[in-house]
């Protein structure tokens, strides 16, 4: 049968209640930026879905935490959905995690164009245009602590298009959208098709990345439904502050300044590749050669961090470094490791700490006596977790200090 056109907007995981994280260090231009991303990032949807004409707004789960978010998020939603109505454009919400149908206070009802899927059940609608049935809509919200039990989504048995609505799916991986046209899915922060055929299972994925393992741009999806069914999906960004992840490769033979002017480099095309965003980009800095030595947190990189900020921070749009991380292993000569000098034992005593991983660090022994008992003392417990990387970073510490000794000797 011919399918009457239809359009909407997909979108997820909004988290009104949580501002972006993740940074130990944020310059006083760039704070009310991170408070405001999420009410930013989530205005970008609604305009995008008046500009586009849609003829719904589909959002699948975790909107706000209300319990988090305060009243400003009551306020901010009812005014988006009541400029949705004014234009006749449904909204169709399916809860998550922190977003119940029974959230939402009672005292505040939302505009009559919103519907909220109940829980436990699946719910089957129709979406009309004009007094004509153009598609069917199921939805359903999760149960908090439960999985979504999705057994009533169906295709309408006549061939009409059919949405589906859910906060995640209890499907077996690639039949998350065999009985409807479109699953429309959240809960997953990043962005992905997990079925394609015969119907499509899709993550719009959050709308604003919240932290530096956020990277990339972020969205909400519009879906275009032609007379023949077929469905095009286009990604649209959101997202009002971007992370970016950036490695750079340095070679034996690099130095500072070399690797200085491929960041630079590597800045120019950001600036092109993201233009107009505003950037939050951590360096990871890959290779060989002395330089990874003397790249750690408390030392060479936190240097860069200061110059990078410095001559890119107060751009605009801004590129902030977050960080500038080389988790490398030392690169020294061989025969180090033979030598009778401190270096070389140094050298031998981490390499032994390295190959006997059950090895108690015992690293209060070396605190004063005051403080081996209590909150303080727990920052003397190394977790299995960071062991290596608290032994590398030792490494090139130890490595940094006896070359500027020696370099200083010299002189």
């Amino acid at each position: 049968m011919s399918q009457p056109p239809l359009r909407f907007l997909h979108a997820s995981d909004f988290h009104l209640e949580r501002p972006l994280g993740g940074v130990s260090e944020l310059p006083a231009h760039l704070r009310e930026v991170f408070l405001e991303a999420p009410y930013v990032a989530a205005e970008q949807v609604f305009e995008t879905a008046l500009a586009e004409g849609v003829d719904a707004l589909v959002l699948s789960g975790d909107i706000v935490d209300l319990d988090f978010a305060g009243p400003r998020a009551i306020v901010f939603l009812s005014e988006q959905f009541e400029r949705l109505a004014a234009h006749n454009i449904a909204v169709y919400w399916a809860g998550g995690d922190i977003d119940p149908p029974d959230a939402w206070p009672p005292n505040s009802p939302l505009p009559e164009n919103v519907h909220v899927f109940p829980v436990g059940r699946v719910e089957t609608l129709e979406h009309q245009r004009d007094g004509a049935v153009v598609a069917r809509v199921q939805g359903v919200s999760r149960s908090q602590g439960k999985g979504v039990d999705d057994s009533g989504f169906h295709r309408d048995a006549h061939g009409q298009f059919t949405l589906g609505v859910s906060y995640g799916t209890a499907a077996a991986p690639g039949e998350e959208g065999d009985r409807v046209h479109y699953m429309a899915l959240g809960g997953h922060h990043k962005r992905q098709t997990v079925d394609q055929s015969p119907g499509i299972a899709h993550y719009s994925g959050t709308i604003q990345g919240r932290s530096p393992e956020e990277s990339g741009p972020h969205g909400c999806t519009l879906v275009n439904v032609d007379e023949a069914g077929h469905v095009k999906t286009t990604f649209v960004h959101t997202d009002a502050i971007r992370w970016v992840s950036e490695t750079i490769e340095v070679t034996s033979g690099a130095d500072e300044s070399a690797m200085m002017s491929q960041i630079r480099e590597r800045i120019a095309k950001l600036k092109i590749k993201h233009s107009g965003h505003e950037l939050l980009v951590t360096w990871r800095i890959e290779g060989r050669g002395e330089l990874v030595n003397f790249l750690r947190r408390g030392g060479l990189s936190d240097d860069l961090l200061i110059r990078l900020r410095k001559r890119y921070g107060e751009d605009s749009p801004v590129i902030w470094s977050v960080a500038v991380e080389c988790e490398e292993e030392i690169d020294v000569p061989g025969e180090w490791y033979d030598q009778e000098t401190i270096m070389g034992d140094l050298l031998r005593q981490f390499r032994q700490l390295r190959s006997e991983p059950d090895t108690d660090l015992q690293l209060e022994e070396f605190m004063p006596a005051a403080l081996r008992e209590g909150a303080v003392a727990t920052l003397a417990e190394v977790k299995p977790e960071d062991r290596d990387t608290l032994l590398l970073a030792a490494s090139k510490l130890g490595i940094e200090m006896l070359t500027y000794d020696d370099e200083e000797d010299e002189d």
